[in-house]
């Protein structure tokens, strides 16, 4: 509960949606235009979960004040759009990737790759193709994100 009052979880995701479909930053006024007064303990529930941030614009020589759309509130989105999340990291030059079937560890190769792929498009759903690209991606990301010597190993063996 806000100072404002209740707020419905739904209207934090529509105000994310809002934000994210009007480039990363919102108005009070568009909130104001859809809910009212209402809007007041929306925005206050969106910054205290994270959802939404205040921000300054600066626009034409003039500041506004928007509410940027926050790090939970990016990761609400991608939840919602992605039924199959897949991170990736690298701990002790091994690739582990975090799935929502738990935690692998995975040489980043095809074979093992494309495995894994597989038990996922079959548990969530969807094309295994698609699943491995977004696999491989991870394993990419996790090799560049690498620090020292860890990086160069990993480099070496992806796909």
């Amino acid at each position: 509960m806000t100072t404002h009052g209740f707020v419905k979880a739904g209207d934090l995701l529509k105000a994310a949606e809002m934000a994210r479909g009007l480039g990363g930053e919102v108005t009070f006024w568009h909130l104001y235009r859809r809910w009212g007064d209402y809007a007041f303990a929306v925005i206050e529930a969106a910054q205290l979960l994270g959802v939404l941030r205040w921000a300054r614009a600066e626009r034409g020589g003039r500041t506004r004040v928007v509410y940027v759309l926050g790090r939970r509130g990016a990761a609400l989105l991608d939840m919602l759009a992605d039924p199959c999340p897949v991170e990736a990291y690298v701990y002790r030059g091994r690739l582990r990737l975090v799935t929502p079937l738990g935690a692998y560890e995975a040489e980043p190769d095809p074979g093992h790759l494309l495995s894994l792929a597989y038990k996922l498009a079959e548990a969530c759903g969807g094309d295994p193709r698609e699943v491995a690209a977004r696999l491989r991606s991870a394993a990419e990301r996790a090799a560049r994100g690498a620090r020292g010597l860890e990086r160069w190993l990993l480099a070496g063996r992806l796909p």
